[in-house]
């Protein structure tokens, strides 16, 4: 009997011990390089958003054709207030890509693969933005913030899945684009030409 009773709790011992160091295996340890990597991946959406707001601010023609546009009445009429936006929105997008990145296991899972193309996507996509409106493409304009606001959407959700701050990061970002895609649509109607019956 005390033979068992020494081989369960050495059992127990053992079982304990593993599930401890299994814990301490998977727990993802931030160092220098992870905030190294972390800085620089927020570089991106960042930049995306200061090269935005250089390209608007140096072209008055297309300042000048986005202050004519009609525009609804619950909408900001000064192009700084959609930079100011873009970039507090932007600015978190890379630190949440680097947290599900490390913390979803790298490329070698297919959640992780989708989570950052979603996030790649949406991020390029409001990058291509600024030719369309360079362009003065209304039906364009909101199409693609459409798709801007879908895909944001969906990586805040896939980011949530791996990692909720991550997820929570990218919710900002998801309602900005979701107000500036009925936006582009509100304006892209008020500045339709009228067609006769």
């Amino acid at each position: 009997m005390m033979q068992v009773a020494t081989v369960l709790f050495v059992l127990q011992f053992v079982d304990k011990q593993h599930c401890q160091l299994a814990a301490y295996e998977t727990m993802p340890f931030w160092t220098t390089q992870d905030t190294r990597n972390s800085v620089i991946s927020s570089l991106i959406p960042a930049g995306a958003a200061v090269a935005a707001f250089v390209a608007f601010a140096k072209d008055q023609q297309v300042a000048d054709w986005w202050s004519a546009l009609k525009k609804p009445n619950w909408a900001p009429k000064d192009v700084r207030v959609y930079s100011a936006i873009d970039l507090l929105t932007l600015s978190p997008l890379g630190y949440a890509s680097y947290l599900v990145y490390k913390n979803g296991g790298g490329f070698d899972y297919n959640d992780t693969k989708l989570a950052l193309g979603l996030y790649g996507t949406s991020v390029a996509l409001a990058v291509a933005t600024i030719p369309i409106v360079k362009k003065r493409e209304l039906g364009c304009l909101w199409k693609n913030t459409t798709v801007v606001s879908l895909t944001a959407t969906g990586a805040a959700y896939a980011f949530y899945k791996i990692d909720k701050k991550a997820g929570f990061l990218l919710v900002p970002f998801a309602l900005w684009t979701a107000f500036y895609a009925y936006l582009a649509y509100s304006i892209k109607k008020e500045n339709d030409p009228i067609k006769n019956l």
